[in-house]
């Protein structure tokens, strides 16, 4: 499979670089980043004529009339040789209903699948999803018809060797011990990481030391949930309230957390319960990362699965409790913490 998804982005590269492109493609994936970088560089190779309103056509959201779509793709480029048609979150490729007044699925298949086998030469239509059904009728017709390219979160290792790449770019050094650590106090994806290292580069000189990363980068706010609950996994009381008192500093929702630790808990018990299967099968059913994946399954070594079990029943009973006024946010929070310490420590 991955060997496959090389296969199709060489394919792109090699389309952009001869200039030979393909009526249609479907771009799809998580990694946002790098999908978007690859739309813009095939919109470059198609120039607008100086009417980028006939020449560069933008359809955003699900269920768009028909007509809409008729009348982008049967309009003629106009100054130009080659009109684009760009199509955001279609969800055309998904296998689910449509929201109520929109086509069905039937419909959508039989429209697509024939402008699917009859794109004007004239005429590139990128698709531009962030996920797709690959057992489709649709997609399977695209892929048929066109080059499909799947981005997904990047490997660990993939990621430290861009992180280093862009530095030297930059005409500065980063070591990969601190490249890796970059990695992971950051949310998944190269967008959030691309713009944690541009602060760096601006304020470091020549190199970026981990002094550097800890001053500037702000932590995502799945790696401080992290850090509370390896506090109550070492059952570090002092650890768990410090953490709390800089969230609640920065005026962070006490309800979010809780969802957030109660999301944490569960994936830790799936992880749990998936004990000995590889680890990117654990990561395709969590629907994470496969370097985000390592921490639930770590985290998840920490406490027993009647701990972790309990953890996650206790949520509902707390949401309950702030719903009807008995108990305000931040209280309910440290209580879970504490009582969360205790459950994995007796």
């Amino acid at each position: 499979m991955a060997g496959k998804k090389n296969e199709n982005l060489l394919k792109l590269k090699k389309q952009l670089k001869d200039g030979v492109l393909s009526s249609l493609y479907v771009l799809y994936g998580e990694e946002e980043f790098l999908r978007e970088m690859y739309v813009g560089h095939i919109i470059e190779k198609i120039p607008d004529g100086g009417f980028p309103e006939f020449n560069h056509i933008t359809i955003k959201g699900a269920d768009i009339a028909f007509s809409e779509y008729d009348n982008a793709l049967e309009s003629f480029p106009m100054m130009t040789d080659k009109k684009l048609i760009h199509i955001k979150n279609s969800g055309i490729f998904m296998s689910k209903r449509s929201s109520a007044g929109g086509p069905s699925s039937e419909e959508k298949k039989e429209f697509w699948s024939e402008k699917f086998k009859r794109i004007a030469e004239d005429t590139v239509v990128v698709f531009d999803e962030l996920s797709v059904d690959k057992r489709s009728a649709l997609y399977k017709a695209a892929a048929k018809a066109g080059t499909v390219v799947e981005f997904s979160y990047q490997s660990e290792a993939d990621l430290v060797t861009w992180i280093i790449g862009r530095c030297l770019k930059a005409k500065k050094k980063i070591s990969k011990e601190n490249a890796y650590y970059l990695v992971t106090l950051c949310d998944p994806g190269l967008s959030n990481i691309n713009n944690e290292l541009g602060k760096l580069l601006d304020f470091c000189e020549e190199e970026i030391y981990k002094t550097d990363i800890d001053r500037i980068v702000s932590k995502s706010i799945q790696v401080i949930v992290f850090e509370l609950t390896d506090a109550i996994m070492a059952g570090d009381t002092g650890r768990a309230i410090n953490t709390m008192t800089d969230l609640k500093t920065v005026h962070e929702s006490a309800f979010n957390l809780i969802y957030l630790m109660l999301a944490s808990f569960d994936k830790m018990l799936f992880a749990k319960l998936m004990q000995g299967s590889p680890q990117n099968e654990i990561a395709r059913e969590l629907g994470v990362s496969p370097y985000i994946v390592r921490k639930y399954i770590d985290g998840a070594k920490g406490f027993s699965e009647e701990a972790l079990t309990w953890m996650v029943r206790r949520v509902a009973e707390l949401d309950l409790a702030i719903k009807e006024g008995r108990v305000d946010e931040w209280t309910a929070l440290e209580q879970y913490v504490m009582e969360c310490i205790h459950m994995n420590n007796r």
